[in-house]
């Protein structure tokens, strides 16, 4: 599984994504950002399972995020985040793991857990030292006969560290953060690592990401949601990803990305792509 995760990246790296939130250099003062990006994990019959190879669906299911991500820098070394996301999932055929159908075929859309952040500059220099703190709204918007869910019904706090060092046309960053999760809903680690360099016009990024649940949420979630593991609790992942950045200027560019677990509990075993275009202005 992991081999064909792989190629899917080796293929795709030469495509044209902005560098993420976790990235420890701020806006310039009244620089700002603004990213307009569709992600979408195709149709997928299984998860990641903590107690076996694979956890069966009852249906297969496929998840879209129409994103709307800005940054704005208030000051030199303070930085304004903000993301809207729009989440489309759907629940298809039957997938004959269980005697009959657990959950009923069906769609749904509808807004995401939006996300408030803000960074500051600590260290400056040849390496860079940068806090961050993110909030998280929560969503409830949860559909009993799909089991279908756009979002966590939970508010996420996140404070986070990254550092890391330009060099002209490479750079690399890491970054490390602890999440809180009300609700009852376990807390978790979010740690990562990202390089990349530039060729001409394209940066060609390589990341990795590990999302480590701490398992000590007690929540009580319905049945069918457990079925499609749709933000359910106790969530991980260790992942790998390439995304790349073609510039037609210093304000427009395209964006492309694509990652998936290599390993994980209760995530999708299928890859997650993504593209949009972007403005800025620094």
């Amino acid at each position: 599984m992991l081999r064909k995760y792989v190629l899917l990246f080796v293929l795709i790296s030469l495509l044209p994504c902005a560098m993420s939130a976790q990235s420890p250099w701020p806006r310039s003062k009244a620089g700002f950002y603004i990213q307009a990006a569709w992600h979408f994990i195709p149709t997928y019959e299984g998860l990641f399972s903590p107690v076996s190879e694979e956890f069966p669906l009852d249906r297969e299911l496929s998840e879209g995020t129409f994103q709307m991500y800005g940054e704005y820098g208030i000051t030199r070394k303070t930085t304004l985040s903000a993301s809207l996301p729009v989440r489309f999932s759907k629940a298809g055929k039957f997938l004959g793991n269980f005697a009959t159908p657990e959950t009923s075929e069906g769609s749904q859309r509808g807004l995401g857990n939006v996300s408030l952040g803000v960074r500051r500059a600590i260290l400056e220099g040849n390496i860079r030292l940068t806090a961050s703190l993110r909030f998280d709204l929560p969503v409830d918007h949860y559909d009993d006969a799909t089991g279908l869910s756009n979002g966590y019904n939970a508010w996420t706090v996140l404070p986070m560290l990254s550092t890391g060092m330009g060099f002209g046309r490479s750079y690399w960053f890491a970054y490390a953060g602890y999440g809180f999760r009300t609700n009852e809903f376990s807390h978790f680690l979010d740690l990562g690592v990202e390089g990349g360099f530039r060729f001409k016009k394209v940066w060609l990024i390589g990341f990795s990401e590990w999302m480590h649940s701490l398992e000590n949420g007690a929540v009580e979630l319905p049945f069918h949601n457990r079925l499609t593991g749709l933000y359910v609790n106790d969530q991980g992942w260790w992942s790998i990803g390439v995304k790349s950045i073609f510039e037609f200027n210093r304000f427009w560019g395209i964006v492309v990305s694509a990652a998936g677990a290599a390993d994980g509990q209760w995530v999708p075993k299928r890859p997650g792509f993504s593209a949009g275009a972007y403005f800025k202005w620094d």
